[in-house]
């Protein structure tokens, strides 16, 4: 499935690279490798909305959230850290979404890498050409998420603990397809939080497929106030 105009609009106003000279003092060099282009298109705190009945019967509006950022202290060339936060509610009876009835807290942290050919010569454009060609792949090489239920009768219950040590552990980025589960739960978002058309919130799927082969979707609204 290719890639529609809002991920390609995203990728030509990555951070710096749509600025004129001197508009600002963070410009990113004028070769750039495409592994080093998808780090800093994909970097930012991403969440998805839920709601928690708690104990007393009222409910609270929370957000899931997912932050990536480059982890080049993790050595291993270009890299990408991504922490999962999960849901922590006192007294919450249970979690759920405008799409699932029960969203489950994942707390834990992955290490990805963008494969690419890095010729730094044609970075930004070998990078556009995969993002219009369909979803873009990060490898994941490292990392573990702990799955457990969100309330008061499962919330002592031990959590799955899933590797993304290698094999084909991954995460596909891209577009909420229209009329999808995913755009249900972004229209119901955007209809309470009204997105400040200067500053449009990048909305992107994160397919996150563990090692074991198995799959959870993460739809992704970007946190505006963290990028401005």
């Amino acid at each position: 499935m290719r890639l529609r105009a809002s991920l390609l609009l995203a990728v030509a106003l990555l951070p710096g690279l749509a600025l004129a000279k001197g508009e600002s003092e963070h410009q990113p060099p004028a070769h750039m490798t495409a592994d080093e282009v998808a780090i800093l298109f994909l970097a930012g705190r991403y969440i998805s909305p839920v709601v928690c009945k708690l104990a007393d019967g009222s409910q609270i509006e929370v957000q899931d959230s997912v932050v990536v950022k480059a982890a080049p202290e993790q050595g291993g060339g270009n890299q990408l850290k991504a922490t999962f936060f999960g849901i922590q509610v006192a007294d919450a009876q249970y979690c759920y979404s405008a799409i699932d009835r029960r969203v489950p807290n994942r707390r834990g942290v992955l290490y990805l890498h963008f494969r690419t050919r890095n010729r730094p010569d044609y970075g930004i454009s070998d990078f556009r050409r995969m993002a219009s060609a369909g979803p873009l792949t990060f490898n994941v090489h490292r990392g573990e998420l702990q799955v457990s239920p969100v309330g008061t009768e499962d919330g002592d219950a031990a959590p799955e603990v899933v590797s993304f040590d290698g094999g084909d552990s991954r995460i596909m980025v891209e577009n909420v397809p229209d009329g999808s589960d995913g755009a249900k739960l972004v229209a119901q978002y955007f209809a309470a939080n009204p997105p400040d058309p200067a500053y449009p919130p990048r909305v992107f799927t994160f397919r996150v497929f563990a090692k074991d082969g198995t799959m959870f979707p993460f739809y992704a609204i970007e946190d505006i106030g963290r990028r401005r």
